[in-house]
């Protein structure tokens, strides 16, 4: 079963793992009640579809005030994004971005194991990444925590960025991963803000 990205981020926060703070829109609902509840003027309106690659889809759009995040949901509601019908849209908090990297765990069905992957070089096209700027670690599901020694060998080049952030977090989606009985638990991007 594929989850809707603010189903997964609900998700995350069972297990700890911080995200901005949104609220879901549905076709239908009371459109200024619900971006109320956010408290917040910029904004990023996100459609809600089974689909990667939104933001060249436009379905991903910046807003930075009431007015203009209904048009986008509207506008986001009357349309086809990769051949999917948009019947709810994300709004959250625009953050503050000073880095993008990637997270993900997932099953290798070659090596017949969870492997973890980590790039610095997180965003829209993480498959375009060069090989080089990725590291991935072979996990065992018979382990509750990520070995150290597999953390520590991650990703030299961003110890002094994210370092133990990004440690805790892969423990955490970890603990998802196994917990949840998943296949594939992913954070792109996985960011740093500007104010840490």
């Amino acid at each position: 079963m594929n989850l809707y990205e603010f189903e997964g981020k609900n998700l995350f926060a069972k297990y700890g793992i911080a995200t901005p703070k949104g609220v879901v829109v549905w076709r239908g609902d009371d459109f200024k009640s619900k971006y109320q509840e956010l408290g917040i003027k910029d904004v990023v309106v996100k459609a809600q579809v089974l689909s990667g690659k939104r933001g060249k889809s436009n379905g991903i759009r910046f807003c930075s005030n009431e007015k203009d995040a209904q048009i986008v949901a509207e506008e986001l509601f009357g349309s086809n994004i990769s051949g999917q019908y948009v019947e709810a849209v994300l709004i959250e908090e625009k953050l503050d971005i000073a880095e993008e990297h990637y997270l993900s765990i997932t099953y290798d069905t070659n090596a017949k194991q969870p492997v973890m992957i980590y790039s610095s070089a997180g965003g829209m096209d993480i498959e375009d990444v060069s090989e080089e700027k990725i590291t991935k670690k072979l996990l065992d599901v018979r382990q509750s925590v990520i070995p150290t020694e597999v953390e520590e060998s991650l990703s030299p080049e961003v110890k002094g960025s994210l370092g133990s952030a990004r440690d805790d977090i892969a423990q955490k989606l970890w603990q998802c991963f196994i917990q949840e009985d998943t296949r594939l638990v992913e954070i792109n991007p996985l960011i740093k803000t500007k104010d840490g």
